[in-house]
């Protein structure tokens, strides 16, 4: 029978977006957020923060305003499945009610794998993954939405984790990153406050500030976005372009701060309106599996090949980023346009002193280990999205150029 759908992806859904608060000093409302979504014991998940001071300050405003606490910080930049049941094994046999996260993505992203575990009666995390196949949409409806609140308390200028509804959890006995979408995990408020943001080191600053821009492009390039999806990536673009080498080199300049923490929450409209991250996602999260790379950082390494491929599916597209960073293209074609962007991004790269590719004598990645990449892309929910089709010899070919 003959295909008569007309369109690709021809309804776009939304996901709901939670409360958000931005602003200097916002942190300090952690226990009054807490209160408002009844948390009497928070567990706090993070990675420590060693050396900012940020964890015993949330600790301290949270037990002066009389919300008890108990801190699981052993989580790693690449969260583990055991991580998050040993998340979730502290906040039941302390009786906690909520969760506070505090840091980046990781812990964000832990803090929603033990609610969603405790919500489903202390299943795996790794029973929740969502896949081309079995069809996620399917098995979501299997699991029980969650209810359970948390704060998120960010601290970094990268994910957007803070906000959004997914949480990537690495499985170790697949040696897979698992992208995990519930009804209900998207957590209850989040803080992004740029006094607690200026306190990554450079190298921090440059990668979360890669990942802002990465959510931004895959989003407007993605074949399932949308309008909204669109116009808010288009001006995280702008955003990113005009600030990110200005707050890497000066994490106290005040506006470039400001300016990121906004690019970098704004990624979680475009992730919930529709848009979806693709080919640098999907295969970046599979690599961090083997080496475990910074998210950020793994990103950006792999962008300007990848983005080469996926160039010829929408020249028009690329075309539009350029402009988005400033590049005059009147008199270009599309072609040419697009062309400047991706040297735009050369150069955006070179500033953050980031290599291109060279991921053998980087991260130390291997030849034997490109099956597995692909095998696991294959079947990764980020492969959907990607303007280009997917061919399992082309992705294998773009591997082997980068190492």
């Amino acid at each position: 029978m003959i295909n008569k759908q007309m369109f690709q992806f021809p309804i776009t859904y939304t996901i709901p977006i939670r409360r958000i608060a931005i602003g200097w000093g916002v942190h300090e409302t952690v226990a009054d957020e807490c209160k408002a979504v009844n948390i009497k014991k928070a567990l706090i998940t993070t990675t420590g923060l060693k050396g900012t001071g940020i964890v015993d300050e949330i600790n301290q405003i949270l037990t002066t305003n009389s919300v008890a606490t108990e801190i699981y910080d052993k989580i790693t930049s690449n969260p583990r499945d055991y991580e998050v049941m040993e998340a979730y094994n502290v906040f039941k046999n302390a009786e906690c009610d909520g969760v506070v996260s505090v840091g980046g993505g990781s812990s964000h992203d832990c803090g929603k794998g033990l609610r969603l575990v405790a919500a489903n009666g202390g299943r795996d995390i790794c029973e929740f993954a969502s896949f081309i196949d079995p069809p996620w949409m399917e098995e979501v409806k299997k699991y029980k939405p969650v209810t359970i609140p948390q704060v998120s308390v960010n601290t970094t200028g990268g994910t957007s984790a803070e906000s959004s509804g997914a949480a990537d959890i690495l499985n170790t006995k697949l040696r897979i990153k698992m992208g995990i979408l519930v009804p209900g995990m998207e957590p209850t408020a989040a803080l992004v406050d740029p006094l607690l943001v200026r306190l990554m080191p450079q190298n921090i600053a440059a990668w979360t500030g890669f990942d802002v821009l990465s959510h931004a492009f895959e989003a407007f390039l993605s074949r399932i976005g949308s309008r909204h999806t669109s116009a808010i990536a288009l001006g995280m673009i702008k955003l990113v372009a005009e600030n990110l080498r200005e707050f890497v080199y000066n994490r106290m300049n005040h506006v470039a701060c400001e300016n990121m923490c906004w690019a970098e929450n704004m990624a979680v409209a475009c992730l919930h309106f529709g848009g979806g991250p693709g080919i640098v996602h999907g295969l970046g999260r599979q690599i961090a599996a083997l080496t475990d790379w910074h998210h950020g950082l793994g990103n950006a390494v792999i962008t300007i090949p990848l983005e080469r491929y996926n160039e010829a599916a929408c020249p028009d597209k690329f075309a539009e980023m350029a402009r988005a960073m400033g590049v005059d293209t009147r008199g270009m074609t599309n072609m040419q346009a697009a062309d400047k962007w991706l040297d735009e991004m050369e150069r955006l790269l070179a500033d953050l002193n980031i290599k291109t590719g060279q991921l053998s004598e980087q991260f130390g990645l291997k030849q034997k280990d490109l099956e597995h990449i692909v095998a696991s892309y294959e079947n990764d929910v980020c492969q959907i999205g990607n303007p280009r089709d997917y061919s399992r010899e082309e992705c294998f070919e773009l591997l082997e150029g980068m190492l």
